[in-house]
């Protein structure tokens, strides 16, 4: 009871103190209100939890006086919303922290985010739509020794549940511009970088040799020049153990690729990655998304249409190989194709294969050549999206996405490879006195897994404040069953309050690759935001 008068104490102080004089500091921070009221649904199989209420919320603060700085976040899942973590059931003062910066020197103790790289190695971060906090409880040093000289230091547990887990993380990262360092007077970037990460976590168990320590480092080169980009980064892990597998597993090792180019009009993004045991917690015993220490997103396209959606990739840690490229071309105005406006067309595609190799007792065997594309299909994307405006009041974006999705390997079971066709129209008109609306038309057509799906949309827009929508998807290739959606929010400034009402399909979510599985549910949602 006395951490929810404390709550009520906190928010109090948010709504009448949200900023400080100058001579008295800063106070900033945010709260969100999760909600969803449950009922028995037979027709989509939801089944409501015993008191058919779920709540997740979030009140974070955030404190600073010249060169000091201070936050809290505290979090309540009263009990958590379906397909949240049930261990996540609690409610209290999670993240605190007291950091110091001052020529170039920063030091923070508490709850910390950071990251090496592009997170291949290391990163601590949140992401509440999944569920995910991984935050580093203990100190973290940043210092600038030189303008071109930037280095990392970390120390701590991560963030479990309400707890943090048994294992320790330590480790350093350095980063140097060299031009800067040379001198060298050119409107060229070059960058390097290293990294090193020890894992700690006792061991007691009767495998003779048994790692209770990991170590993993990386290296990585940022060079960019007028219109170019290339970055490289490589990252190697020593033999590790987990919860599925009692066993010693594999060195692991990670390589990612990007080139990029863009000009006027023209845009183009290469993207290869290699992953092969690359699982990588700070307790053996965690699973599903707990204790992760490296971040390994999906390098595909991140779809905003729901039916594009129902078979979203998965990174595959333990083996996987591909990557993806991306064109954008915009036809200049008062040409044959630009029109009026100009078109802007964008180009997709991503293929990913397994590793070839062997499994053995939850261990990965690879035989594959490093670069080898000989393992099974797991997942190929093209797309092309095309928007146009057509007069000042009408927009229009057309899209076509064809997709290959091996539903056994990336969810289990016998259904193989999913083979779809997905089409989408997705229009916007805008009315008068800043009043507009969108509709939204899609159709899947596969031969494989649930059938066909159509899905549509209706969206009426009342300036910048007010917005109410109009939803459906229809399996059309098993049931007459209907998920409809209906529902609307109200904006002013800083604040959002939403509500909606309606039925949530079954299925794997995802958030840039990192997943979690939601089940069916049926019910009344209601949310509030706001930030100050």
């Amino acid at each position: 009871m006395n951490k929810v008068y404390t709550y009520l104490i906190l928010l109090s102080l948010c709504i009448s103190n949200s900023v400080y004089s100058q001579n008295k500091g800063t106070l900033t921070g945010s709260f969100e209100s999760n909600n969803q009221i449950y009922k028995n649904d037979s027709k989509i199989g939801a089944r409501a939890p015993k008191d058919k209420f779920g709540s997740n919320n979030y009140l974070k603060l955030d404190y600073t006086y010249g060169n000091f700085r201070a936050g809290i976040q505290y979090e309540a899942y009263l009990p958590p919303l379906l397909g949240y973590d049930f261990n996540l059931e609690d409610n209290g003062i999670v993240h605190r922290f007291v950091s110091y910066e001052n020529k170039g020197l920063a030091i923070t103790v508490g709850n910390f985010y950071e990251q090496f790289g592009s997170g291949l190695l290391f990163r601590a971060w949140e992401d509440r739509q999944l569920g995910l906090n991984n935050a580093l409880e203990g100190v973290n040093i940043k210092f600038k020794p030189t303008d071109y000289i930037s280095l990392k230091a970390v120390y701590g547990k991560q963030r479990k549940y309400f707890d943090t887990g048994d294992g320790r993380i330590r480790g350093i990262d350095g980063e140097i511009n060299v031009l800067d360092a040379l001198k060298a007077s050119s409107n060229s970037t070059f960058l390097l970088g290293v990294g090193y990460l020890n894992r700690y976590q006792d061991y007691t168990g009767p495998i003779e040799d048994y790692p209770s320590s990991v170590d993993a480092w990386s290296a990585r080169m940022d060079f960019s020049t007028g219109r170019s980009a290339f970055q490289f980064e490589y990252v190697r892990k020593g033999e590790d153990g987990n919860a599925s597998t009692p066993q010693i597993v594999s060195e692991g090792e990670a390589l990612l690729a990007n080139y990029s180019y863009t000009q006027k009009g023209l845009g183009f993004n290469f993207s290869f990655r290699r992953l092969e045991n690359m699982i990588f917690r700070s307790e053996r015993e965690a699973v599903n998304n707990e204790l992760l220490v490296n971040y390994l997103p999906a390098n595909t396209k991140q779809h905003k249409y729901s039916l594009a959606n129902i078979y979203p990739y998965s990174t595959q840690a333990m083996g996987e190989i591909g990557g993806q490229i991306d064109f954008v071309y915009t036809f200049k105005k008062k040409t044959a194709l630009g029109g009026k406006y100009g078109t802007n067309v964008a180009l997709n595609y991503s293929h990913y294969n397994k590793l070839e190799g062997t499994l053995v007792d939850g261990i990965f065997y690879s035989d594959s050549d490093f670069l080898g594309l000989d393992g099974s299909k797991l997942y190929r994307d093209f797309n092309v999206e095309i928007s146009k405006k057509w007069s000042k009041k009408l927009k229009s974006t057309f899209a076509f996405i064809n997709l290959e999705y091996n539903k056994s390997e990336l969810e289990g079971g016998n259904k193989g490879m999913v083979k779809s066709k997905i089409y989408v129209a997705d229009i916007l008109y805008k009315l008068k006195k800043g009043k507009a609306l969108r509709t939204e038309l899609q159709y899947l057509n596969t031969d494989q897994d649930m059938g066909d799906w159509i899905a549509g949309a209706l969206e009426y827009n009342i300036g910048s404040k007010w917005s109410f929508f109009v939803s459906d998807m229809y399996n059309s290739g098993v049931s007459d069953t209907h998920y409809i959606n209906v529902g609307g929010s109200y904006v002013k400034n800083a604040t959002r309050f939403s509500v909606s009402y309606g039925r949530q399909k079954e299925g794997l979510l995802c958030v840039g690759g990192v997943c979690r599985m939601v089940p069916a549910a049926s019910g009344l949602t209601i949310s509030l935001s706001k930030s100050f």
